[in-house]
């Protein structure tokens, strides 16, 4: 059932019963000729209607703004939110126009922040990666607020930086922090960020066989290069999500990835030389952690 179908009704039975009862009441003031604060019977009845008047828009009034969420906010946060709507307003209309500064989920800092630590620490790190994020995002091209001068803004509201270095120091460990954009931003306007923080784990230890495949001898150097270049793609997207994207990049982008660039040459050129098909292996270079990035090498094994 719609809600004003309840209270409307409501408010119209209530005003006639305060109406009619402040009738009365001057009616009867009237008649007896009572005086009230030494005005004129006349005037005093006149008195007591403005009076039931004003208590029947104050009982509506008090009504309304008891049962409905929405009157409350209307009428305490009207200000505010014309306010939003305006910058909204704006928000769309550089969007349409405007040079984009960062894309949503995307990358603004990240750092690494070990919770071992004492709590003032972590406080003075989370601190000046905040300070140093903003001057990133500014030279970025996003802007400062026109009230607080604030280049960034934490979202969702209520997030605090001394929340976040509590968390943080309450984990005990090596902990990725990162501010990653939360929408669309044009330049010239804050830039609003989600905080995200997780530990830094060792997802593959030096020497991990991350993929093996087989590539073609009999193929040509290019060819060759670019199988063992699939395979060691494909071995960084299989440690997606554990691994996370390069700096910079949106969130959803697949890890970093790097080679040694004469180890690879080096590969395609002795697997050249065998003139047949041969196993290959992708192997974790050094040990591997959250934060990347993915450094691999590559084995020719013997058949």
């Amino acid at each position: 059932m719609e809600f004003g179908l309840f209270l409307i009704p409501l408010l119209l039975v209530m005003s006639g019963v305060i109406a009619y009862i402040g009738n009365l009441v001057g009616r009867n003031i009237g008649r007896r000729r009572l005086s009230i604060f030494g005005l004129r019977p006349r005037h005093t009845a006149q008195l007591i209607t403005v009076l039931s008047g004003m208590l029947i828009t104050v009982f509506t009034l008090v009504t309304v703004l008891a049962l409905s969420e929405s009157a409350r906010v209307a009428l305490f946060r009207l200000n505010q939110l014309r306010q939003e709507i305006q910058e909204q307003e704006v928000r769309l209309r550089r969007l349409q126009v405007g040079e984009i500064a960062y894309l949503a989920d995307q990358e603004v800092l990240r750092t690494i922040i070990d919770g071992r630590q004492p709590l003032d620490s972590v406080r003075r790190q989370v601190n000046a990666f905040w300070e140093r994020a903003s001057e990133i995002a500014l030279a970025n091209g996003a802007g400062p607020d026109v009230n607080s001068r604030e280049v960034l803004k934490l979202t969702p509201p209520g997030v605090r930086l001394e929340q976040i270095a509590a968390i943080i120091k309450q984990r005990n460990t090596e902990v990725v922090f990162r501010l990653v954009a939360a929408e669309n931003t044009v330049k010239g306007l804050p830039l609003k960020v989600t905080p995200i923080w997780f530990p830094n784990d060792l997802v593959y230890r030096k020497g991990t066989v991350l993929l093996q495949g087989v590539v073609d001898g009999r193929r040509s150097r290019d060819e060759v290069g670019n199988a063992l270049l699939r395979l060691i793609d494909s071995a960084a997207l299989r440690a997606k999500g554990k691994v996370i994207s390069p700096p910079f990049t949106l969130v959803s982008a697949g890890p970093d990835v790097r080679a040694d660039f004469d180890q690879v040459r080096a590969t395609v050129t002795r697997i050249v030389a065998t003139r047949r098909q041969v196993p290959v292996v992708v192997k974790a270079a050094k040990d591997i952690y959250t934060i990347g990035p993915i450094e691999v090498e590559l084995e020719v094994l013997e058949r």
